[in-house]
């Protein structure tokens, strides 16, 4: 079955549709001349205002100084009218990720990236704001009714934003994790015997379709480019009909598409932690 992201990411926008909201505003600390960065810009302003909700800008120059991008920062931090907060990597600065996850105020932390809530997800069961990608990736196979609980995952990338963390909420979900990574030397075999692989390595290609038992769920976080500019992900189809044998997420139109609904669903969820 192809575990397609719209059907959920509509879910999401739906539930965020019906709540009484006021206008929340998302602010993006943004690299200038970034065109990947703009592109995703577009797109993030364009999501945010279907859901009634507003973007701000702050631009981040080569020639910005790192004192000056921390007094903004914190600005932003006690700026009321700000509800959350997001900086997107990497900046034309040399920024420090230790100084970001301490500095950035984790009321305001839309993805998730703080240690305060790192430290709730890796600590407690709680799921408070959780790094965007991660949950997409644990909503989609739930959406689906894919059973998790006593099932065997392979989770392949151990990054603190998508990797771990994803490791964590099948860990709450009752399932058998393993977290394997590009220098595993048996993934093959690892990705054979699983119920469910979530791969996050940014490797085309890394685990592919004839390695992946029947019945087994594959969700593709991978964003690769083929040489022609093709966007595909670390999973691999080599062999027709797939989607009879196995369930998977597409790229593009799987967990990017639910990615960007939890990034708005963080930023309601911190606006709601404000007004506590």
């Amino acid at each position: 079955m192809l575990l397609k992201g719209n059907v959920v990411a509509k879910g999401i926008n739906s539930k965020i549709k019906e709540m009484e909201l006021p206008e929340l505003v998302l602010a993006v600390f943004h690299p200038v001349g970034d065109e990947s960065a703009e592109s995703y810009l577009r797109m993030k302003e364009k999501k945010l205002a279907k859901a009634g909700f507003a973007i701000k800008v702050i631009p981040v120059e080569n020639t910005m100084e790192i004192e000056a991008f921390y007094v903004a920062l914190e600005e932003a931090n006690k700026d009321d009218s700000i509800h959350g907060i997001m900086v997107e990597l990497p900046l034309p600065i040399k920024v420090s990720n230790f100084e970001l996850s301490n500095r950035i105020n984790p009321l305001k932390d839309v993805d998730g990236v703080t240690f305060a809530n790192q430290g709730t997800v890796f600590a407690t069961r709680e799921e408070g704001i959780l790094p965007c990608t991660a949950l997409a990736s644990a909503l989609i196979p739930e959406h689906y009714d894919v059973e998790i609980a006593g099932k065997s995952v392979l989770v392949i990338g151990r990054s603190a934003i998508v990797g771990l963390p994803l490791a964590k909420l099948f860990l709450n979900r009752n399932a058998t994790v393993t977290v394997a990574h590009s220098r595993t030397p048996n993934l093959a075999e690892l990705a054979g015997n699983a119920d469910i692989i979530a791969i996050a390595a940014g490797v085309s290609g890394i685990v592919t379709s004839s390695q992946i038992k029947d019945g087994a769920t594959v969700v593709d976080v991978g964003i690769n480019f083929t040489d022609e500019g093709k966007l595909v992900g670390d999973f691999t189809l080599d062999q027709e009909n797939e989607a009879e044998r196995i369930n998977y997420t597409p790229v593009p139109g799987g967990v990017g598409v639910v990615t960007n609904a939890v990034l708005i669903e963080n930023l309601v969820r911190c606006y709601k932690m404000q007004q506590k």
